[in-house]
């Protein structure tokens, strides 16, 4: 079975490494911190699934980001399905990313259960 390229965007390291470390079986990890840096790995690693975090602390004033790459991928790789996931409670941002096409919507903190299960299952339609 050839590994499912699993990009993590988050500009918490520690979000990114526990993400990493709950993913299923199959799946490689490739980081990004930033709007630009997610863009950049899209482009050179061609990853099958994304995991988001909405708030990457740029110069968004809306703070944001990642919505704005959830646009930008489903524009430019519509196939490669996003998980988004949020610390923040405002449930806006939650609607806005299931109604621009994200799969699934996680809060921080992170369970890795729910987590792993919630990209299994993301896997699985690829």
């Amino acid at each position: 079975m050839n590994e499912i390229i699993t990009l993590l965007v988050d500009d918490i390291p520690e979000y990114l490494d526990t993400m990493e470390m709950h993913l299923p079986e199959g799946c490689r990890a490739v980081r990004a911190s930033s709007l630009v840096e997610a863009r950049e790995q899209t482009e050179a690693e061609h990853p099958a699934l994304a995991v988001v975090d909405v708030r990457l602390k740029e110069e968004d004033n809306a703070n944001h980001e990642g919505l704005t790459f959830l646009k930008w991928i489903r524009q430019n790789h519509p196939l490669v399905p996003v998980i988004m996931i949020s610390a923040y409670r405002e449930f806006e941002f939650e609607a806005e990313a299931l109604a621009l096409g994200a799969e699934y919507f996680l809060k921080k903190p992170i369970q890795p259960d729910k987590f792993r299960e919630t990209v299994a299952k993301t896997m699985n339609t690829l």
